[in-house]
């Protein structure tokens, strides 16, 4: 256990210095029963944390897969060896006999938000650059991530507003992000790297999306929150240009 301990220390210590988030995930089994449709449980992640996480994610499904049962979880208090959850039963408003409920969890350690499923983070929020699109994803990928894709307009908010109250702006009036998703000038659809369709919406301004053939790459401009400047938001550009002012935003899944 010492020896477990010492390792999951120097790598939530290598997570600190890099913001690279730590994540982990778990199930854990408890045997609940309730005469409400809500009832409250403990889970124990049955591993060692170095600290409380700072998010946690759960869902419940009853360990007899036959059973019609359905729930939603609330997380109501997260701490180091443990969190609390409500457990609501949502198929009917009734409570359920005895029987073994499991929790899947999944947790981070580290800066960032979470959306959906996705960790979004800053290796360095006052590293601003000049880089392309292929730099700027292998630079994600060796801090343990990805680019970010934009899937509709509630996640372009939630990436907008992340971006421009994290990054250190300095003297800088502006700064920017390469997207993992594409634009086709010719059909003018967007495309997540993962070939589903993304965000086409809030661009920089009214002259986009530019429909010049090689400006494949996307990118978000963000203005710092002091800013009155009404040009602000997603542009297309040659993926292989460098561009200045990035600040580069990454993505990993929450497991």
């Amino acid at each position: 256990m010492k020896c477990i301990w010492f390792v999951l220390l120097v790598e939530v210590m290598s997570v600190v210095d890099s913001h690279r988030p730590l994540t982990n995930g778990g199930s854990y089994e408890v045997y609940s029963f309730s005469t409400k449709a809500k009832s409250i449980a403990e889970v124990i992640y049955r591993m060692c944390m170095p600290k409380v996480p700072d998010y946690v994610n759960a869902t419940a499904r009853p360990s007899n897969p036959s059973l019609p049962h359905k729930f939603n979880v609330t997380i109501l208090e997260i701490k180091r060896g443990s969190f609390v959850v409500e457990i609501e039963r949502v198929d009917q408003a009734t409570g359920w006999d005895w029987m073994p409920i499991t929790v899947d969890w999944s947790s981070y350690i580290g800066n960032g938000t979470v959306y959906q499923n996705l960790i979004l983070w800053f290796p360095d929020a006052a590293d601003i650059r000049t880089m392309d699109r292929n730099t700027t994803s292998k630079y994600c990928i060796d801090k343990g991530g990805r680019l970010v894709d934009i899937v509709d307009k509630a996640m372009y908010d939630v990436v907008y507003n992340y971006c421009q109250q994290t990054i250190v702006f300095g003297s800088y009036s502006y700064a920017r992000i390469w997207l993992g998703s594409s634009y086709n000038t010719t059909t003018d659809i967007v495309t997540q790297s993962n070939g589903k369709p993304g965000y086409h919406g809030d661009w920089y301004s009214d002259v986009y999306p530019d429909r010049w053939e090689t400006s494949t790459g996307l990118l978000l401009h963000i203005v710092p929150p002091s800013s009155t400047n009404p040009d602000h938001g997603m542009f297309n550009y040659p993926p292989t240009w460098n561009t200045g002012g990035i600040t580069q935003l990454c993505s990993t899944n929450l497991m």
